[in-house]
């Protein structure tokens, strides 16, 4: 009965997508949500996007790391080639969204990157802690479209904001082939609030940081929901819980002017508990004194989580009293982390090594992020596991910066309309993750030799969306099995 019912399927679709095909190539339809694939550099531990920059000639794949607290985008622009870019001259009304700094010039032969008369920004290296003043510019960026769990089309963005950058401010950029940088904060030419704004998306975006590349890309979604990770069914979109995105009164020197409110990503950790149980350490430092120092801040260039100094000790000695409770056997620190233990004494599971839970209480009811062993601790060396913590002196900034380690497998939600941030439960306990290969339909229409194209969406109203046609060679292999002439993947029962 089964079998019968998914051939019908197969045939109607097939009766949509084939007269759709005849009809011509259709106008791309209104995108709901924009992705971006996320990969991680084992050795730099450090996550990264590409994309495509500049047109009608041939575009350059820029590829940037991912800076949540960043406020624009930037890359080096030393050999790039477009016959679209454009800089912004100082005064234009883009070199004030952009809120630029200065009016600066170039002795050069003209080339983006140099030109006179140009709208200078702020841009930050977090590699080498070096900031300088670039020329803004503009060019074409290609961005794709997912719908449910499937990447569809390709969409031009045709005067993307950018700062393009000298070689010198691009150097010990970590990764192999890295350009440029990628931010995520709270301004006018963040990536997410460009793409937001050139398609009319809700404002909001979505990260999911793979702990591995081995069986697939993580995502960055920009407009909203809906999630799925499969082999998981479930839009998580639906399942997040939040807690308030709250504003740093000071703002973070290296990324802006004195008296301005931080752009970054904060929010309020009411306690920390092991197993249940309370960690001691004074509340204050969890709260912004009138210098804006302290807090808990979100950052996905820090590879593992800083505390203060007094949080880290208790934490790490409430640990160890747990783990010995569990017969966790300790060895010798491996540095930069202060306690290590053997893992042949700790049993595996689907959320990794089996060790005391620690809960990252927020504001919000019953709001806490929990964290297993894939999530507080890392293989430091053969058979030796530790706790992936680091200890931040006595004199940090801001108390607890929360580190990409500790975000891995879990879905941020950033609402910036109603400033809040939206968590998931680990992906792990659904036997899911952050690594998720998504077809794109369109790459494989283009080495197609068949027709290639999805219904209108009218025509797939109500049905799942996680429903994927393919009219190509898998569409003819169909064809000759069932006598269809597409083929519907639908997800499992």
């Amino acid at each position: 009965m089964a079998f019968s019912q998914t051939l019908t399927t197969l045939f109607i679709f097939s009766l949509l997508s084939f007269s759709y095909a005849a009809s011509g190539p259709p106008k791309l339809p209104k995108p709901k949500v924009m992705h971006f694939s996320i990969r991680k550099n084992e050795t730099t531990l450090q996550y990264y996007v590409s994309y495509d920059s500049g047109y009608p000639d041939s575009p350059t794949i820029i590829d940037a790391l991912i800076d949540l607290g960043a406020p624009s985008v930037w890359f080096d622009c030393t050999s790039y080639i477009s016959s679209s870019y454009k800089r912004a001259s100082c005064g234009s009304n883009r070199c004030k969204k952009a809120k630029g700094l200065s009016c600066i010039g170039c002795n050069s032969t003209p080339k983006p990157g140099c030109s006179n008369n140009t709208c200078g920004v702020f841009v930050y290296n977090p590699a080498r802690d070096y900031s300088s003043v670039q020329e803004l510019g503009e060019d074409t960026m290609r961005v794709y479209a997912i719908e449910g769990a499937y990447v569809w089309f390709d969409y031009e963005v045709p005067k993307f904001q950018f700062a393009c950058a000298d070689s010198v401010t691009a150097e010990r950029l970590p990764g192999d082939h890295t350009k440029g940088l990628v931010g995520f904060a709270r301004t006018e030419i963040s990536l997410p609030s460009q793409i937001s704004s050139a398609f009319k998306l809700a404002k909001k975006f979505a990260l999911c940081l793979p702990s591995s590349n081995a069986l697939g890309l993580g995502d960055i979604f920009i407009g909203g929901g809906p999630y799925y990770m499969l082999p998981s069914i479930e839009d998580q979109s639906l399942s997040l819980v939040s807690t308030p995105l709250v504003v740093n009164p000071t703002g973070t020197p290296r990324f802006q002017s004195d008296g301005q409110l931080s752009n970054q990503y904060f929010i309020n950790l009411k306690s920390i508990e092991i197993s249940g149980k309370h960690v001691a350490f004074s509340p204050a430092l969890l709260s912004f004194d009138k210098n804006g120092v302290g807090g808990t801040k979100i950052s996905t260039t820090v590879p593992y989580t800083i505390l203060h100094s007094s949080i880290y000790k208790s934490l790490v000695k409430d640990f160890i009293k747990e783990a010995s409770l569990n017969k966790i056997k300790r060895v010798q620190s491996v540095a930069p982390f202060g306690a290590c233990f053997d893992s042949k004494t700790v049993a595996n599971t689907i959320t990794g090594p089996a060790v005391p839970n620690i809960d990252l209480v927020l504001e919000g009811s019953t709001v806490r992020m929990r964290l297993y062993g894939a999530n507080s601790m890392v293989e430091a060396k053969k058979n030796v596991i530790c706790l992936a913590f680091i200890d931040g002196g006595v004199q940090p900034t801001t108390s607890i910066v929360l580190g990409g380690h500790q975000l891995e497998n879990y879905i941020l939600e950033f609402d910036l309309t109603a400033s809040k941030l939206g968590l998931s439960s680990s992906l792990l306990l659904q036997n899911t993750s952050c690594s998720q290969s998504r077809f794109d339909i369109q790459a494989m229409c283009a080495v197609s030799t068949f027709p290639c194209q999805p219904p209108p969406p009218q025509e797939t109203e109500g049905l799942s969306p996680l429903f994927l046609i393919v009219e190509g060679e898998a569409a003819a292999y169909a064809g000759d099995q069932f006598g269809v002439d597409s083929l519907v993947l639908l997800p499992p029962p």
